[in-house]
């Protein structure tokens, strides 16, 4: 679920990933075109608490960005976290460089799965905007 939130959707054209049970690390290149020069990418994601694949609680987090270097600038930035404080339950929270700030609850109880997410975009020049989703499932 943090990989979704963290990772830049259409980063890169190529890409290379290193990753542990603890570590998560990603980098790659998107070529030139009209509207950027050359893109590089660098992103890193931290879990804290239980292994992968443990039971326990656990919090990862992490931040990914892109640099143009024709105009040398950021392109774009990614910070997320996410925790499951039990089994039954997965908190998420991005944002992004536009003040974009997405999040998600997830809770189980027995076969009923309930998952709420929002967004809010704090910036002021495209005026406030929020939207929920919310849906669920019966095993």
């Amino acid at each position: 679920k943090l990989c979704r939130l963290l990772w830049l959707r259409g980063g890169t054209d190529a890409t290379f990933a290193l990753r542990s049970s603890r570590v998560m690390a990603q980098t790659g290149l998107k070529l030139p075109h009209e509207e950027e020069g050359l893109v590089g990418s660098l992103g890193v994601l931290r879990r804290f608490g239980a292994a992968e694949g443990a039971s326990g609680p656990w919090a990862a987090l992490g931040g990914s960005l892109l640099w143009d270097a024709r105009q040398r600038k950021l392109a774009a930035l990614q910070v997320a976290a996410c925790a499951e404080p039990s089994p039954s339950q997965l908190v998420c929270l991005g944002v992004d460089q536009t003040g974009a700030l997405t999040g998600s609850v997830r809770s189980t109880v027995d076969s009923f799965t309930l998952l709420a997410s929002a967004s809010v975009d704090l910036s002021r020049r495209k005026g406030p905007r929020f939207g929920v989703d919310l849906s669920f499932d019966v095993e």
